[in-house]
């Protein structure tokens, strides 16, 4: 059934004020940054002391992306991570066995050059710290699901 001119001219105009009342979902990146939500699979890091030097997270990556160096200082070779490979599966975490590499729910991870992703052992070993890699980062929105609304954001200043 063919649908009315009258129809056809104010459908448009009934979409555009259903998305003029919600709230936008883009966010300013530089100086917002979403949360990760619980168990988000980001950066690892590597506890020195811990690492026994086994080498099971390099035997078990499926990307082949984790190498088992010679650090300055120690006996042991410990693990470098290309991140360029690593396809964030958290199998090198699951098999640790003794606990010394864990993930963090940091994600900016960029460079200029692939060496740039490629992360020694004194690398993995520095906790991450977003407001290095961000500096001009003023916010942090935290979502939360509402049952109503769907996903909403909280804001929050982040301290210098």
């Amino acid at each position: 059934m063919p649908k009315s001119l009258v129809a056809k001219v104010v459908r448009p105009f009934v979409d555009v004020a259903k998305h003029v009342a919600r709230q936008p979902m883009t966010h300013k990146y530089p100086f917002e940054r979403q949360v990760g939500y619980p168990r988000t699979r980001g950066r690892h890091v590597l506890d020195l002391d811990k690492c026994s030097g086994c080498g099971v997270c390099a035997w078990i990556c499926p990307n082949k992306a984790i190498t088992m160096v010679p650090v300055e200082g120690r006996e042991l070779t410990h693990p470098q991570i290309d991140y360029g490979r690593c396809c964030f599966c958290g199998l090198c975490v699951e098999y640790c066995p003794r606990d010394a590499l864990r993930e963090t729910p940091f994600v900016e991870l960029s460079s200029y050059t692939r060496d740039g992703l490629v992360y020694g052992p004194l690398d993995l070993a520095r906790e991450p710290d977003v407001r290095e890699a961000l500096p001009e980062l003023k916010y942090e929105l935290e979502p939360v699901i509402d049952a109503k609304v769907g996903i909403r954001y909280v804001r929050r200043r982040v301290r210098r």
